[in-house]
This record gives C-alpha cells, sequence and structure tokens, in this order.
C-alpha cells in the first residue's frame, strides 16, 4: 500500500508540473490543463494520507536537506531563464532565414524608414480591427525603425478615426507622419510597395492643392447627398494628402500658382475661351491637368465642344458617340450595356502598368489618342473596353428609342475610354525643358458620388492624379516569394497542437516510464 502511495505522489507531480506549464503556454487547452491538476492534486492527498507520520520525519533527515538545495538550485535556474526571456522580449532580434527574405523589408524601404525625421504610425482600418497579414507588414516596418507604430482600428468602434483620416472604404491604412497635426495619405493596397510609396508621400514637404474648374456646371466637390456629386472624390484626394479647392477661371487672369493640378470634372456648358487659354498657358508652363467628360447627347444638354477641341490641340480625340457592351451588362440600363466594365489597361503607361483590378465607365464617350498630333505630344491610352465593345454614333437611337446595334459608322472595340498625355512645353514655346501632364477620360460619372467606390474606380482616379504630380511608381519593389507553402493556425489551434505534440505525448511517456520503473525496482 505504501509502495502505491509512493507512485501515485510522483505521478501526481508530473501531472501537476505539465498542468502547469499548459495553463501558461498553452491556452486554448484548458481541458488538458484542468484534468492534469485535479489528477494531480488527487493523487498527492493520497501519497499524502498514506504517508503522514513517515513525512514529518523525513523533512529533517539529509535526504530532505539535500532536496531542498536541488530545489533551490532549480528555481534558480527557472529564475535566470525568465530573465533573460523577459530581456529578450524588450529587445527584440529577428533573424530571416528564408531563402527569398521573405520576412524582412527591402533595402529601398529600409532606407526610406531609417531617414524618418519625424514618428511615424500606420492605423489599419479592417473588420473587427483584425488582419493578421496587415500587422505582421506593420511589425517590419516598426521593428526596422523606432519611429514608426501601429494602430488596429475597427472603424464602427472608432468612427471618428475613420472622419479624422477621410477613410470612406474598408482595409484601408492611413500613414500619418509627424503626429495627428502632421501630414498624412492612404492606401488601399496592402503591400510592402504601396506602403513605402505611401510613406515617401506622407513624408514630402509642401503643401498639394488639386482646384477643381467651376462655373459651367461642373460635378460639385461640397455634394455629399447626390449620385453626381464630387465630396467622395474630393474626401479621396484630402486623405492623400491634396488639399482641394474651386477656382472660377472666368475671374481670374491666370490658374492661381499653387493649383499642382487642375481638375475639369464635366462641364455642362461650355468653357469660355479665354478660360481655355489660361489653362493652356498654365500646361506650357509645365501644370497638369485631368479632364472627365459627360456623354455627347442630342439635344445637346452637355456642350462640351470647346473643350472637345481643347483636347485635340493637346493630342486627345474625344468621340461624339457612347461605348456600348451588350455582353458585360452592370448597374443601369441593362438592355443597351451603357456601363462597359474595363479590363484591359496600357502596361506601357505608369498610370496602369501595374493595374489589373476591374472598373467600370458609366455613359462614357471614347477619348483615344491622335495618331496625328504634334510630335511635341506623347498620347497614349490607359483604359479600354473589352472586343465585344463598340463606340455607338447613332445618338438618337440611344436616347430617344433606347435601341443600339453596330453600324458600318461605330467603331468596333475594344474602345479607349481614357487616354493620357506627356508633353514637351519647350517645343511647343512653353517654358524650358517643362513637361506636362493630361489625363482625360471620357465619363465623369465613373467617379462622382455614386461610382468612385464600385470596383477600383478610386484607385484609377488616384493613380491617374499621382502620375499628374510625378509620385507614381516612385520606388518598384519587386515581390519575394517563399519556395514553401503556408499554413496559418488561429492561437486557439495552436494551443492544442502544442499541447497534443510538445506536453501530453512527452508527459504520457515519462508516466509510463515511472510506472515501469517503479515495477522493476519493486
Amino acid at each position: 500500500m505504501e509502495q502505491s502511495a509512493s507512485l501515485a505522489g510522483i505521478v501526481g507531480l508530473v501531472c501537476l508540473i505539465f498542468g502547469l506549464v499548459d495553463y501558461l503556454i498553452a491556452t486554448g487547452f484548458g481541458f488538458f490543463s484542468a484534468l492534469n491538476v485535479v489528477f494531480g492534486v488527487g493523487c498527492l492527498i493520497i501519497w499524502i494520507s498514506a504517508n503522514r507520520q513517515a513525512l514529518g520525519s523525513m523533512l529533517g533527515s539529509r535526504r530532505a536537506r539535500y532536496g531542498a538545495n536541488a530545489v533551490v538550485y532549480a528555481l534558480t535556474f527557472a529564475g535566470i531563464l525568465v530573465a533573460i526571456n523577459y530581456i529578450a522580449a524588450q529587445h527584440e532580434y529577428r533573424v530571416d532565414t528564408t531563402s527569398e527574405r521573405v520576412y524582412s523589408l527591402s533595402s529601398q524601404s529600409l532606407k526610406v524608414v531609417r531617414d524618418l525625421k519625424e514618428p511615424l504610425k500606420f492605423y489599419g482600418f479592417f473588420e473587427g480591427g483584425v488582419n493578421q497579414r496587415a500587422r505582421s507588414l506593420y511589425q517590419m516596418y516598426a521593428y526596422a525603425s523606432p519611429k514608426i507604430s501601429y494602430e488596429m482600428v475597427d472603424p464602427d468602434r472608432h468612427p471618428e478615426l475613420a472622419e479624422r483620416f477621410k477613410v470612406s472604404v474598408m482595409n484601408t491604412t492611413r500613414v500619418q507622419y509627424g503626429g495627428d497635426a502632421g501630414r498624412g495619405t492612404n492606401v488601399t493596397d496592402l503591400s510592402e510597395s504601396a506602403l513605402t510609396n505611401a510613406i515617401i508621400k506622407a513624408t514630402k514637404s509642401g503643401n498639394k492643392v488639386a482646384c477643381f474648374l467651376d462655373g459651367h456646371g461642373e460635378a460639385d466637390v461640397s455634394d455629399e447627398q447626390h449620385n453626381g456629386g464630387f465630396a467622395f472624390a474630393r474626401q479621396a484626394l484630402e486623405g492623400d494628402g491634396y488639399s482641394t479647392k474651386k477656382v472660377l477661371l472666368a475671374s481670374e487672369p491666370t490658374v492661381p500658382k499653387d493649383c499642382n493640378v487642375m481638375i475639369i470634372a464635366g462641364p455642362q456648358k461650355p468653357v469660355l475661351p479665354q478660360e481655355l487659354d489660361e489653362i493652356s498657358a498654365y500646361l506650357k508652363g509645365g501644370g497638369n491637368v485631368i479632364a472627365l467628360l459627360r456623354p455627347p447627347r442630342p439635344d445637346m444638354a452637355f456642350d462640351e465642344s470647346a473643350l472637345v477641341k481643347f483636347a485635340a490641340d493637346w493630342g486627345i480625340k474625344a468621340g461624339n458617340d457612347i461605348v456600348v457592351d451588350q455582353v458585360v451588362r452592370l448597374f443601369a440600363g441593362p438592355a443597351l450595356g451603357l456601363s462597359p466594365i474595363v479590363e484591359d489597361y496600357n502596361r506601357s503607361q505608369p498610370v496602369t502598368e501595374s493595374f489589373t483590378q476591374r472598373t467600370v465607365f458609366p455613359m462614357t464617350r471614347s477619348v483615344g489618342p491622335d495618331d496625328h498630333a504634334n510630335a511635341a505630344l506623347h498620347a497614349t491610352w490607359l483604359a479600354r473596353t473589352s472586343k465585344s465593345s463598340w463606340a455607338e454614333t447613332d445618338l438618337d437611337g440611344i436616347f430617344k428609342r433606347q435601341e443600339a446595334s453596330l453600324g458600318p459608322d461605330d467603331r468596333k472595340g475594344p474602345v479607349p475610354v481614357c487616354s493620357a498625355v506627356e508633353a514637351n512645353v519647350e517645343q511647343l514655346g512653353g517654358a524650358k525643358g517643362g513637361k506636362a501632364r493630361i489625363v482625360m477620360c471620357g465619363s465623369t460619372d465613373f467617379v462622382d458620388n455614386q461610382h468612385i467606390n464600385d470596383f477600383y474606380n478610386r484607385d484609377l482616379f488616384m493613380n491617374s492624379v499621382d502620375w499628374l504630380m510625378g509620385e507614381a511608381n516612385e520606388i518598384s519593389i519587386r515581390p519575394r516569394t517563399m519556395r514553401a507553402s503556408r499554413f496559418r493556425l488561429t492561437v486557439s489551434q495552436f494551443s492544442i497542437v502544442f499541447a497534443l505534440s510538445v506536453l501530453l505525448l512527452p508527459e504520457l511517456l515519462l508516466i509510463t516510464g515511472i510506472v515501469v520503473w517503479w515495477q522493476r525496482r519493486i
């Protein structure tokens, strides 16, 4: 009986040790911990009950003193291990053993973050404030520089942060430089290249101003209530670090000098010749313009003839037509297909060289490069509709009879709906060594309040503005991949795997060994 009680005491001690380790490390497998504690306490009670008299004399023996010394040494060793782990936790050091350096920033990104003069913080806006991929990426930046920190934000719980940083879509990272009162920019692409480019933008000194032409029935940048307003487009610009303002050129002698980019958002009435001359002079001085056209109508409800002629002078040909795609249908007018989806982009143009996402262009006219333009004007298309589309010239058929069919006067797809021009203005009699840039699209609706968040319309618009400002593709980082595949475990799953492989199996083997040793000892 006494020998069985001694065996129970040893087994109980082992169970208590493993239960304590599981409680401290593998918290997701609590049942294992509780079972060990209950069984271990029961075994120890059996041993104490059977050895009450011997226990008192044993505590005063030489063997007990040696045992106490061993316990002290063991506790001292454990304390040293705890201290070492605590110091290591306070002074993190990472070693990336992957051949492609997957868990390290590129040398380009390291140079950018190490040159930071002020604190920089990532605010990650994700559903529930949780995104492990984003957290891992932010941690790499934070490890590279003590000036970088991050915070995961649930926009539903903290709408005030989303409002302050002009975050209108989920899965957005706010890169804030210089504290809450500093500069910042928003980015929706969760990649090292995108975040490093955003850091470069946020750390650039100087104010960027986007001017909206006003006075001709353009989309209103302050209108948040109506589908045709441009308030969301303005918020996207402001979230990227731009200041925005309306400009009434009819009362100005020149385009204001602080305008880094002039945005012409679908004028419904003719732009005056004087204003177009001012815009031309602005371009010849090295300015940047993004122009969004409205579809032509048989009743001339929108008169953009002057703007169309202006575009031709700068190497872009805007058609008197409406693009129809009856195979791909979306939103309004499904029978006519007046909202073509675009998946074809010019890979040789910086705006779209890495753009692979879908966009939609509601009620768009064709806008393509003019093959007979001045040699000083380098015009390229940016986005085209599918091969099944065409540019319909029968406007009466569309607006009066609600029908469209490919005719001999129509242009067969793919049809360009957005184009860009880079001009050598010195050859045009402008500033010496200067360059002007223009982006023109055939639809104003594709970035209005109703459609800017459809697919990736917002990203194409912001890419265009960034290119006009000379900020597109400032840094290009080659994606790095691991040769071996990976799988992810939740905390609970990892705890179970840890408990089964690291705790349960060794415990069973140890208990089995103790029982066998004990039986042979007897």
